[in-house]
């Protein structure tokens, strides 16, 4: 009988060594809170099974109280213990994955970001070269890119090739 109960108080030790682990990174991860309690409620309710099952270890009956009373209650403490383990394990879980997918939100969003040039529309390449935009367009698996001009655009290279026209003539002098 004592050696299921030493048995049975092995158990809390790994308990005891995961809070103790999630207990030093809580500072890292705001989401482990729950799952903290949740292995305290769980290391409460598996002190209270240890407690009800083997009366040898039983703290009452060490004070001298009556067994009986004292067990249900014991009982009674350790399966709420159990179930809010269990709720706050689940809720941790839930906040764990939340927070790591906002980082993957953040980190997607980061890295979906393209430097480049306001000028000749370069963009800047992770080794830190520059290449031109079609390139990085080709590279993504793009639709096919074919050139041509706004129309903003058409008509200022319009102006500017009847202004070379025109110089050419020799009836307008070029201005830089």
């Amino acid at each position: 009988m004592a050696f299921v109960a030493a048995l049975d108080s092995i158990v809390l030790f790994p308990l005891a060594w995961v809070f103790y682990l999630l207990w030093r990174e809580r500072r890292k991860f705001r989401s482990l809170l729950p799952i903290i309690a949740g292995v305290v409620f769980l290391f409460i309710a598996r002190l209270c099974e240890v407690l009800v099952e083997h009366p040898t270890v039983h703290i009452f009956r060490l004070l001298g109280f009556p067994r009986e009373p004292y067990s249900v209650i014991i009982t009674i403490a350790g399966g709420f213990a159990d179930v809010l383990g269990v709720l706050f394990l689940v809720t941790g879980f839930i906040r764990t994955i939340k927070a790591r997918r906002a980082q993957e939100k953040i980190i997607h969003s980061l890295e979906a970001l393209l430097p480049i040039c306001s000028g000749c529309k370069k963009y800047k390449s992770e080794d830190g070269t520059w290449h031109p935009i079609e390139r990085y367009l080709l590279g993504t698996g793009s639709p096919e890119i074919t050139h041509g001009f706004c129309p903003d655009c058409a008509s200022k290279m319009n102006r500017e090739i009847s202004l070379l026209k025109e110089c050419r003539k020799g009836r307008v002098a070029l201005r830089n």
